[in-house]
């Protein structure tokens, strides 16, 4: 059980740590989840909306019972993330590297844009793993999910 002291400074220390106080440091917070964009929902677009409708429609049939339909939609989702994980991918891996294999190097190629740093740049592929395992396991339990109601005949 803990003494009145330790009540009073956990109150103390409670005061002092309420997130950013100041409007920078809150719009700064505000956008922690969006970082890479990879975070927030992806269905807010209508038109990768309509896309993922279409993919779960394919996987699951238009007459499926709702279990089924709402497993083909997280597939579905998750297939319509990996897709924007790897262009996201691709593009970190186009800023590392002016000129791929193959291509001809002309002068709009030989400079980045940006500054280039190859350190942010491997942290930021670092990041996207994460992005990427979380969406595979979502798809992968979804899909299993969906076999075992469908070979027990449960919905």
């Amino acid at each position: 059980m803990a003494s009145d002291r330790q009540i009073a400074a956990n109150r103390r220390n409670s005061q002092r740590s309420t997130g950013p106080r100041t409007a920078t440091g809150k719009a700064r917070v505000r956008r922690n989840a969006l970082r890479h964009g990879l975070a927030a929902t992806i269905l807010r677009d209508p038109a990768t909306k309509a896309a993922v409708d279409q993919l779960a429609t394919g996987i699951c049939g238009k007459g499926a019972d709702p279990a089924k339909r709402e497993q083909a939609l997280i597939i579905a989702e998750s297939e319509a993330l990996l897709s924007r994980i790897r262009a996201a991918r691709a593009d970190l891996i186009a800023q590392m590297s002016p000129t791929l294999p193959g291509q001809e190097a002309d002068a709009s190629q030989l400079t980045l844009p940006q500054p280039f740093d190859p350190d942010q740049l491997l942290i930021q592929l670092l990041r996207l793993e994460r992005y990427e395992s979380a969406a595979l396991s979502r798809r992968t339990r979804a899909a299993a999910r969906a076999i075992f109601s469908a070979r027990s005949g449960r919905t």
